[in-house]
């Protein structure tokens, strides 16, 4: 009874001291608390701490508290503090029987790629030739709600199940986007459910000029990305080409499986792909190629082109064979995510979902990011900052070239940062225009009736770009007059006009033809016979 009147007097002081008071008392306490142990605790002596804490919170605490939220609490703080790419989905927001059918093939995906940052769903890619592509989301779009409800998933996984349905079935999907002039726009797209890998990962394959080939591959998601590269690259050395460039920008990776097979076009049987290691044993482990799908090995020089939207699985594919001296990288550093991930179940049907092991280039070099004393969003930030070989990891080519890791795949011969989208044009595919328009003139127009008809323009010409003004100006949006402004407007309105008639192949080769970067690429083919001595 004294004990219990001791603690009631001691509230009431609390409760009369005012905030001057408080802050005195809080001084007091510090200046007389011992200093820090500088022991590091034990394991038992945290679970006791834990235990203490909890058992606190339910006597103390005059709310009715559900325990096993509280731990589940805990169990999520500590997975999502192991790494930024761990996570935990508890059983009360399992849905088996739909995940099952979405497992099995019966449910169709959304088109769209998330990954959380700070608990954020943002996005990160959509699917080429999907129809979501022409619908305007852009990577860093952040979805905020779901046919106009809050979004409650918390992890990629999560989400990709709970968005899944029937094929031909719709969703509402609310992003909001902070625009280049630091204003926020809400928007809502309306996504058809498709089964968007029935498309090809290898969109493009042309010849530049008579001895260069260009090739793109936008994915490793699909089980047919390595026949489809095979068949693409037969198509153009039967035409004549005698150097390639290889362009993984923006491929967010897939299967490292199709990674290894992709290698093996390039590398003999037997070489080394990538390796794996963690604490236990099974998740130590090595990529090589398992067969080479040529009698002989190509040995034609390969530019290979990267950006920070080069990730996982497409990251395997340019460490190999730049680590093999079998490639020229160009470009900028990738994403920097190569990391094994394991499955655990909890007691109550919860699981999650942990790094369990890191993945390497054949020389030794680590893929991943540093995500260790870093926040999380600084962990993404930088993920498209300006990064260097300061303090990187290195290892030595087959030939004897120092590489880099430790932060993705670091370029031979590096190029600047592409150059913003103005807003006003930002503004317009917002609103749709740019789409609305294309489809009207393109309902009126017999002009462009091939690729290379589009590709042989300059400029969509004087009077499209006078009816899309006044179109836009209906509609708000006042477009700029003068030599730069019609060049970027004739540019957009040229590849939505590809990508109308004829999908992502059009706007891909369109694409090429116009880009710095690809002639970058094809401007240092000298340097990459020199250094690789092919």
């Amino acid at each position: 009874m004294e004990w219990a009147r001791c603690r009631l007097l001691t509230a009431v002081i609390f409760l009369a001291l005012g905030a001057v008071g408080l802050r005195d008392l809080g001084a007091q306490v510090k200046d007389s608390a011992p200093a820090p142990a500088v022991r590091k605790p034990t394991t038992a002596e945290d679970l006791q701490m834990f235990s203490q804490v909890l058992n606190q919170i339910r006597v103390n605490h005059p709310d009715s508290i559900d325990t096993h939220r509280l731990f589940m609490a805990a169990v999520q703080g500590m997975v999502t503090a192991a790494d930024p790419h761990s996570f935990v989905i508890p059983a009360l927001r399992l849905d088996a029987a739909k995940e099952d059918a979405f497992r099995e093939g019966r449910l169709n995906p959304v088109p769209v790629t998330f990954r959380f940052v700070g608990g954020d769903p943002i996005v990160v890619s959509v699917a080429v030739g999907s129809r979501a592509s022409r619908l305007d989301i852009l990577p860093g779009d952040e979805l905020i709600a779901i046919d106009g409800r809050p979004v409650v998933a918390e992890s990629a996984t999560e989400l990709e199940v709970g968005l899944a349905g029937a094929q031909g079935t719709s969703v509402a999907l609310t992003l909001e986007r902070r625009r280049l002039d630091g204003t926020i726009a809400h928007l809502t797209r309306i996504v058809e459910r498709e089964k968007y890998e029935e498309s090809s990962a290898v969109p493009v394959a042309v010849l530049l000029d008579a001895e260069t080939g260009y090739v793109r591959v936008t994915s490793f998601m699909s089980s047919r990305v390595a026949d489809d590269l095979h068949a693409a690259l037969g198509r153009l050395e039967g035409m004549g080409m005698h150097r390639l460039v290889l362009d993984l920008r923006d491929n967010g990776g897939g299967s490292i499986q199709q990674a290894a097979q992709v290698a093996g076009e390039f590398l003999p049987a037997g070489a080394l792909v990538y390796s794996t290691e963690g604490r236990k044993a099974d998740a130590v482990s090595e990529g090589r190629v398992s067969r080479s799908f040529w009698r002989r090995e190509r040995r034609y020089p390969i530019v290979l082109m990267v950006n920070e939207g080069t990730a996982s699985a497409s990251e395997l594919v340019a460490g190999a064979l730049q680590d093999h001296d079998r490639a020229l990288i160009v470009g900028r550093p990738t994403f920097g995510k190569a990391l094994m991930m394991g499955t655990f179940p909890l007691t109550d049907g919860s699981v999650f979902v942990l790094v369990i092991g890191h993945v390497k280039t054949p020389c030794g070099r680590v893929v991943q990011r540093q995500y260790q004393s870093i926040t999380r969003r600084d962990y993404y930030r930088l993920a498209i900052a300006e990064r260097d070989t300061a303090g990187r990891p290195s290892c030595k080519t087959d030939g004897g070239r120092t590489v880099y890791g430790g932060g993705g795949i670091y370029p031979d011969v590096m190029v600047g940062a592409r150059d913003p989208v103005p807003l006003w044009l930002a503004r317009a595919r917002e609103q749709d225009l740019v789409v609305k328009w294309v489809n009207n003139y393109l309902s009126t127009s017999e002009r462009f009736p091939t690729v290379e008809a589009i590709v042989a323009q300059a400029s969509i010409g004087s009077p499209a770009l006078a009816d899309f003004r006044a179109f836009a100006a209906k509609e708000s949006i006042i477009i700029p007059t003068g030599a730069e402004a019609d060049d970027a407007l004739s540019r957009a309105l040229l590849q939505a006009i590809a990508y109308a008639k004829f999908g992502a192949p059009g706007l891909y080769r369109l694409t090429a033809v116009h880009d710095p970067e690809l002639a970058t690429a094809v401007g240092v083919f000298a340097h990459a016979q020199a250094i690789l001595g092919k």
